[in-house]
């Protein structure tokens, strides 16, 4: 009897225990997520960033946890901001925003050092690895297959990072990223929007002002096929190139038809097609920044260069002591495979669907860089040209005006009923890597923050700024401009003609993706507004999926799962090199 007593008393106090360990995570304060000492980073410049970060639980037994970073404002203002920023995939890390782009710090001269086009000067900024499995977050459940599941997730973490940083719940709250994060924002927002529509009790209202997106990937019907205008207008397009696109075009509208799926496996061959024909011997072109050269087949995934220090560095036990990143015994990956690989069944309908209600309700910035082919700007002018919302087609007779940094033409700017687009010159996939102060500008301008606080100068003009700057000329998305053959030409233009009547059919037969859609009904190549020669256009992104394997979908920047490696170093010595994969990260 007294035995069994004892055991009862044991079996009773573990359980206690086991809940006090549960109850002490859950409330943890701020400070324990305080980040003091930096490795490798100079006292003086640590003293310049504070800064929290760690894991955060998404459920009270905590099997599954999404590691944050958060980097508070320099020169907050009296309405204060908060940016969440994602990149995409899906499985890539947002240390690639907290080392390359939007972040405090970058790698100069293999050091780290302060980023003086952080977007944290006037906010505060949260870089967040997620869906579970993403750098350093991690779970002990099964990946997550479909976007409910993954905003699911993010709502999660929203109420528990509240809680524990509850002087930042009324912040000005935007959400921005690149490339897939143009799938995870919409979706994200959306949740927002309907989470504050009917507030459960005892839970908060979210101060939502505005969704950015950078080279988004958001509506695959129309940035498939504006695959072969940008091959074409940069140089990158030659006769033969232009029958095998327009073969793999069709075969993708087949399957886009189909079922319109965020992404298409077999559409995916259209980059690939590009990357192909232009690469010479051992040398490609840069999915992500056309500029730019790359070994083949890895045509951009090498790039950017700093990629490797990331690694070694996000892997190191002191860092990941100092980040409070040690639970979970994760190892920093870039973009993890598994990850895209749970989400290849995902039938969630392509996030150009959400927009227009969210442009009932608030805000959305979608910037394109000038040089990216894989989620290019031609495909985000077409997108909006052909998206319906508050009651009109596309921007209508509005206007695009010049945009200057320092003097310097930056971009094109255009804005009508809650929507902005924004051409960035000069920039790839990642926008704010190849021009930070350009992209601070942009956010500060988009939160409606006082740019005469800025340290450096900018414009928006009111009239149209005729510079071109070296990327080329400006582009007339109605009807592009030739640069190879006339018979090329003639080609082009009646496959441009079969295609536009293709989808006119297919859309007329499909109700529900008109539905869906909210007016987007087919592919008709309009500029951005009615001005005869105003609407410019250059710009890149990057997206996340190979031809023929989501498996694949995310090995980006050379830096891979290691259980994927002997599997891609097989691939690269195979002899095999007939479709590099394209990535969104």
């Amino acid at each position: 009897m007294r035995a069994s007593q004892l055991a009862w008393l044991a079996v009773a106090t573990i359980a206690q225990l086991s809940s006090l360990t549960i109850v002490q995570a859950q409330q943890k304060v701020a400070d324990d997520y305080l980040v003091t000492n930096l490795p490798d980073l100079s006292a003086e410049e640590s003293a310049q960033i504070k800064q929290y970060a760690g894991h955060m639980a998404l459920d009270p037994e905590q099997e599954s946890n999404l590691f944050f970073w958060l980097v508070t404002s320099r020169r907050p203002q009296k309405n204060q901001k908060l940016v969440i920023w994602l990149n995409g995939g899906p499985g890539c890390s947002s240390a690639d925003g907290y080392f390359l782009e939007t972040g405090p710090l970058r790698f100069v001269n293999q050091k780290l050092t302060i980023n003086k086009g952080g977007w944290h000067e006037f906010a505060d900024v949260v870089f967040l690895d997620q869906p579970v499995g993403t750098g350093l977050s991690y779970t002990k459940q099964p990946y997550l297959g479909t976007m409910k599941e993954i905003t699911t997730h993010f709502m999660a973490f929203l109420k528990a990072f509240f809680a524990i940083f509850p002087d930042r719940a009324q912040h000005d709250l935007y959400l921005a990223g690149e490339s897939f994060a143009g799938t995870y924002i919409p979706y994200f927002g959306q949740g927002i929007l309907e989470h504050n529509e009917n507030t459960p009790e005892g839970e908060i209202f979210y101060n939502l002002q505005g969704l950015a997106i950078g080279n988004g990937w958001i509506d695959p019907l129309h940035q498939y096929t504006s695959f072969i205008p940008f091959a074409e207008k940069y140089g990158l397009m030659t006769p033969n190139l232009l029958t095998s696109m327009s073969t793999q075009q069709d075969a993708c509208l087949d399957a886009i038809r189909r079922q319109n799926l965020i992404t298409q496996n077999i559409c995916e061959g259209l980059v690939s097609l590009i990357l192909q024909s232009n690469s010479e011997t051992a040398q490609c072109v840069n999915q992500y920044d056309i500029r730019l050269k790359d070994e083949y087949p890895a045509c951009g995934l090498n790039w950017p260069y700093e990629l490797p220090l990331m690694s070694k560095y996000l892997n190191r036990p002191d860092v990941k002591a100092a980040l409070h990143a040690t639970a979970g015994d994760t190892y920093w990956n870039e973009c993890s495979n598994r990850v895209g690989s749970a989400l290849r069944q995902d039938d969630s309908t392509p996030s150009i669907a959400l927009l227009p209600d969210i442009l009932e309700k608030t805000r959305i910035m979608l910037f394109s860089g000038q040089q990216d082919l894989i989620c290019n700007h031609i495909g985000t002018e077409y997108l909006i040209s052909n998206m319906t919302w508050q009651g009109s087609r596309g921007f209508q007779d509005t206007r695009s005006i010049g945009w200057k940094v320092e003097e310097k033409p930056a971009g094109e700017w255009i804005e009508a009923r809650n929507l902005t687009y924004v051409l960035i010159y000069n920039s790839s996939h990642m926008v704010p890597y190849d021009v930070p102060l350009v992209a601070l500008d942009m956010i500060n301008r988009f939160m409606g923050l006082d740019t005469k606080l800025q340290t450096f100068t900018s414009s928006l003009e009111s009239d149209v700024d005729n510079a071109v700057p070296s990327g080329g000329e400006k582009v007339d998305i109605s009807q592009p401009k030739s640069n190879i053959s006339t018979n090329g030409s003639a080609a082009l233009l009646f496959v441009v003609m079969v295609i536009g009547v293709a989808i006119f059919v297919i859309v007329r037969k499909n109700q529900r993706q008109k539905k869906l859609s909210g007016g987007h009904d087919g592919v008709q190549w309009f500029p951005l507004s009615n001005n005869n020669g105003n609407n410019q256009g250059m710009g890149r992104d990057r997206r996340h999926a190979p031809v023929d394997e989501l498996d694949e979908l995310v090995v980006e920047g050379g830096i891979r799962d290691s259980d994927d490696d002997e599997e891609y170093e097989d691939f690269l010595s195979s002899g095999d090199r007939r479709s590099p994969s394209p990535q969104r990260r």
